[in-house]
């Protein structure tokens, strides 16, 4: 079957041309290993983010938003395909989208949208061209805006290179003072670890700055009146027990809404929202069927405030293969977490980047010292439990495994449930932690997504 005929049968809604009201633009915009809270509207004092903060302002923060995956391109290959990376087969790093993977850019151009992306996709040159345009870091942003067929809605995708590592001096004018910076209890405050964290402010102020530059063209071209522009983390900060880990500083991601006189100003939720979501979401504003395929739900009411929005249950992230192989899969809900460590006979490994990084040498070199705390020795262990389950509303750097816990036994057995369900659902190629008895394991398990 053809992706054409794919999307045909999913209900993909006839192209814009053909008629009916029009659509609006979308613009996504999405930073590079950048946690949730780093940006000065999320609470982070410390950073300057004026045109983010402004958008917050002027639009809708989501603050309880999770990754499909904390590595790069398989948690956006769920962004464009409203799946979880297993199930498409892009878990692992750098793998191309498969050309027969539907995503959601197909059903918006039907609808008579023109595509754009800038900078990192990070799906392979082979999906580059399923866009009608698409701009290198040298290209200014007005080159896809010049391009623009008169009354055609657009979708842009900019995906910005900061603050991936490596970091050097000059990112930002003036840099941020190491003195400011919040250390999270995770990492050692020392002075290498608060310069380190300083060159990651300064990349996500460099960002900010660029984010301005969007909205002053949306502004200046007159497309800011029927235009949907959202932001977001591709995956959690690139640091120790972040980026690459289902900890909440490795999945948990800003995201911000914006649309004029659709969106309440200043408006805050706390629902649970993954980036499954988000693909689901802007075929929903489009007028657009959810094709069947898809795993993620629309947010659309829950931005405009209006409409029936049921709530997710729950969030699910996957890791797999890096620059080493450590499969873990996890579930969270507003409450708790869980985390099933596949390789659990692994240490804990960081990615290349952060293990080349300033702050993982402060690390060995604070332990060495025996200057380091038990939680932040925990990074150093031989091993790991193959199970690891938090109360995250009490202990919100995940830092006490009640997964021995005979008070426990229930939540851990629910999401054990959740998890194993989720795993039957999206065809995982891991076993699952559970099966039911007497009953073959599939797509019957009653799972709330």
């Amino acid at each position: 079957m053809t992706r054409r005929s794919i999307l045909q049968s999913a209900g993909a809604a006839p192209a814009f041309a053909q008629g009916g009201q029009r659509p609006p633009n979308i613009v996504f915009l999405i930073s590079d290993d950048h946690s949730y809270p780093d940006l000065g509207c999320l609470g982070n004092a410390a950073i300057r983010t004026p045109n983010l903060d402004r958008m917050a302002s002027e639009g809708m923060r989501l603050d309880r938003c999770f990754v499909s995956s904390p590595q790069c391109s398989p948690n956006r290959s769920s962004i464009f395909t409203g799946c979880t990376p297993h199930t498409t087969s892009t878990s692992r790093l750098h793998t191309p989208m498969p050309d027969w993977e539907p995503s959601f850019l197909e059903p918006l151009k039907e609808r008579g949208y023109f595509t754009g992306a800038f900078r990192k996709v990070h799906q392979g040159a082979s999906f580059d061209k399923r866009f009608d345009f698409t701009g290198a870091a040298n290209v200014k942003f007005e080159a896809f805006f010049d391009k623009l067929p008169a009354g055609r809605p657009f979708f842009l995708h900019v995906g910005f290179t900061d603050p991936h590592r490596p970091y050097a001096d000059g990112a930002f004018q003036p840099p941020h003072d190491p003195a400011k910076m919040k250390v999270r209890p995770f990492l050692p405050d020392t002075p290498v670890v608060r310069r380190d964290l300083a060159h990651y402010h300064d990349e996500i102020a460099r960002m900010d700055s660029e984010c301005g530059r969007i909205f002053e063209i949306l502004r200046d071209r007159g497309l800011d009146g029927n235009t949907l522009v959202m932001f977001t983390g591709d995956n959690g900060m690139p640091f120790p027990r972040a980026k690459g880990t289902c900890y909440d500083p490795g999945i948990h991601v800003p995201l911000l809404a914006w649309w004029k006189g659709r969106i309440a100003p200043g408006s805050v939720t706390r629902n649970l929202t993954g980036h499954v979501d988000l693909p689901v979401t802007w075929l929903d504003a489009a007028g657009i069927a959810k094709p069947a395929k898809m795993q993620g739900r629309s947010m659309l009411n829950l931005l405009r405030g209006a409409g029936v929005y049921t709530p997710r249950e729950a969030v699910f992230s996957e890791r797999n293969w890096h620059d080493n192989f450590d499969p873990i899969r996890a579930v969270r809900t507003q409450k708790h977490k869980l985390i099933f460590n596949a390789a659990p006979h692994f240490p804990y490994r960081p990615a290349w980047d952060l293990a080349d990084s300033p702050s993982w040498r402060s690390i060995h070199e604070e332990a060495r010292r025996g200057r380091l705390t038990p939680q932040q020795r925990q990074m150093l262990a031989p091993s790991r439990p193959v199970i690891e389950l938090y109360d995250v509303e009490a202990d919100p750097d995940e830092f006490h495994n009640l997964a021995s816990s005979p008070a426990h036994g229930e939540v851990f057995d629910e999401m054990q449930r959740r998890l194993s369900g989720w795993m039957h659902e999206t065809y995982d190629f891991l076993p699952p932690g559970k099966t039911r008895p007497n009953e073959p394991a599939g797509r019957e398990w009653p799972l709330s997504l």
